[in-house]
């Protein structure tokens, strides 16, 4: 509590009649005004605060952890509260040793898979690769095969005449269009391979092959069709067929021609040998040759309606038969080199993977044996274990040469000097008073008679679980103290005392809190009349720990006994006041209820 200078004597006065109640309180004596304890009601500024108890931390420590996976020994360890200057960082001064006898057999069994591990993936990417070559020459040879297929047609019926046949049956035209229908294959089937290895990356559940579904070209059509009035269609570019309907034309041409001049012929000898102008032997003659050629016209007409009717459609249909099948190949090839190639991704990546995990692994490996020698980081002082952990923790986890330690186990902790703090608990009855940002005075054990500044920086949401372990009902938030300045001689693990100024009154009256009666959330105090004890009830307000505000009932000036007397012996000034009910009142009210941010020392 902090008033003026003239209120500091009546502090020291105040101190001492809390012995005299005391003694008097033990005496048995009678609770008559002139023997009861007086505190005289003051008036002046009241400072609200809240008093606990700490210890020093630094505010940033850099903790030196293991990094070894496996459990391993100590072997050699710098001694606590050694001093690490800025020389031992650039020197690199040796803290710890870790035994590493285990990890290096674990590195070189280690090698051993790496390097086969390495050769696997070698293997599966130039597997890959020539899978890719080969993939090109299967493609290359099938289109020659189907451009052949296509030229075949052509030379047969003319590119006109096989332009229009494909165009009805669906089919890629000519050369220009085959080599687009089989860039679009092509393209499909590599998109195709890159979709599905990413999805095999992911490790999607997706079903293979429905991506290839969805986007296959579509196969070329079957139906029959009637290559008949094609042959009629002379076209400036003939191919075989026509010059074999004009050649098998001109053979029935000829004939007819030759059937004429052998039937005149015939008629000649006949008109001859009736006039005995020839022999019979030169009519018969003539009549074999004039039925020789009539032979020979129907077999040209037979050759000449067969070949209308049945060769010519037997050969467009196997040549159309022939270039639809080198298209069909031509996508079996495409999907079996996806497929192929899909395989050779699929090898490949997971060598790859297998290469990029044991490439971590030997990295990893590298790094512990790196780490099993511990270099100063930064300045400081060494302090073993963690400091923020409990004494408890630190006994089962101890550090000397030989302890077994285990990954992210703390070694070393290596506290920052330069900006130190104070950690307290902040009871849950006070903790409402407590804010971030409150100045606070902080007093070190170490250096009695310091005060040192400072600030409420971090205040605990939850409280404490760790403080209701042993004791459930004890509630307690953590909060931590930030101090201003740098003090070289001040060192963690000190104990303070923090006072955390939560309010300052600046004109308030105020009375001792031992004074004040609480019955009912009512608030009583006793006053000293003309030798008697008169209760009164009072309206408080913020309080400390030895004062308490009064905002209605007193007076300055008037005495207020420090000793709450026996009800039945209360009854002297007072008449017109009712006894409260349920016995004796406490001799040590509880502290009043009221919306202050927080308890601190006057």
């Amino acid at each position: 509590m902090k008033k003026g200078k003239s209120s500091k004597g009546l502090i020291i006065a105040g101190v001492s009649l809390l012995a005299v109640i005391g003694l008097w309180s033990m005496s048995g004596s009678s609770t008559t005004a002139e023997k009861v304890p007086t505190f005289i009601v003051q008036r002046g500024p009241l400072e609200i605060n809240v008093l606990q108890g700490g210890e020093i931390r630094a505010l940033q420590n850099h903790e030196v952890k293991s990094e070894i996976e496996i459990p391993t020994k100590i072997l050699s360890l710098i001694p606590e509260g050694y001093l690490i200057t800025e020389n031992d960082v650039k020197d690199g001064k040796v803290l710890i040793e870790l035994d590493s006898t285990d990890l290096k057999t674990k590195i070189e069994t280690h090698e051993i898979e790496f390097q086969t591990t390495v050769s696997n993936y070698i293997d599966a990417d130039e597997n890959r690769e020539i899978q890719k070559s080969e993939n090109q020459t299967l493609v290359r040879d099938v289109k020659q095969v189907a451009i052949f297929a296509l030229m075949d047609f052509e030379k047969y019926l003319g590119r006109e005449v096989t332009g229009a046949i494909l165009t009805a049956a669906h089919l890629p035209s000519d050369v220009e269009a085959f080599e687009k229908y089989a860039d679009v294959l092509e393209t499909q089937a590599n998109a195709q391979v890159t979709t599905e290895a990413a999805i095999a990356k992911r490790g999607s559940a997706a079903k293979p092959g429905t991506a290839s579904k969805k986007a296959a070209a579509p196969a070329p059509e079957s139906e029959m069709i009637d290559f008949a009035p094609f042959l009629e269609q002379k076209g400036q570019s003939d191919g075989e067929a026509q010059q074999k309907l004009r050649q098998l034309e001109d053979d029935l041409l000829l004939h007819r021609s030759e059937l004429a001049l052998a039937k005149q012929k015939a008629e000649s000898s006949k008109r001859l040998a009736e006039k005995k102008f020839v022999t019979a032997a030169l009519l018969e003659n003539d009549l074999v040759s004039y039925d020789k050629v009539q032979l020979s016209v129907k077999t040209s007409e037979t050759a000449l309606g067969l070949y209308k009717k049945y060769e010519f459609s037997k050969q467009c249909a196997t040549y159309l038969a022939a270039y639809r099948e080198a298209l069909n190949k031509l996508q079996r090839t495409i999907r079996a080199n996806r497929s192929r190639m899909a395989q050779a991704e699929t090898r490949f990546s997971t060598a790859k993977r297998r290469y990029e995990m044991e490439l971590a692994q030997r990295e990893n490996l590298e790094l512990q044996l790196k780490a099993c020698v511990i270099k100063a980081p930064q300045a400081g002082l060494v302090a073993y274990g963690d400091l923020n952990a409990s004494s408890s923790y630190n006994y089962n986890n101890s550090i000397e040469e030989g302890a077994t330690v285990r990954l992210r186990q703390t070694l070393l902790t290596i506290p920052d000097m330069s900006q130190m703090g104070v950690r307290v608990n902040v009871h849950e009855s006070q903790i409402k008073k407590v804010r971030i940002g409150q100045p606070v005075k902080v007093r070190v054990d170490a250096e009695p008679g310091k005060e040192l500044d400072g600030r409420v920086a971090e205040l605990a949401v939850l409280p404490d679980s760790s403080s209701s372990r042993y004791t459930p009902n004890l509630k307690v938030y953590p909060c931590t103290i930030h101090i201003n300045g740098y003090h070289p001689w001040m060192k963690p693990g000190m104990n303070a005392k923090v006072e955390i100024i939560v309010d300052q009154l600046a004109d308030v009256l105020y009375v001792p809190v031992q004074s004040i009666e609480v019955e009912q959330d009512h608030h009583f105090c006793y006053i000293s009349n003309n030798g008697a004890l008169e209760r009164r009830q009072i309206s408080t307000g913020l309080f400390n720990d030895e004062f308490i505000e009064v905002r209605d009932g007193l007076n300055g000036g008037e005495a207020v006994a420090l000793a709450l007397p026996k009800k039945a012996e209360a009854e002297m000034g007072a008449p017109s006041r009712p006894e409260p009910e349920g016995g004796a009142p406490k001799t040590k009210p509880s502290k009043p209820k009221e919306k202050a941010v927080a308890v601190a020392k006057p």
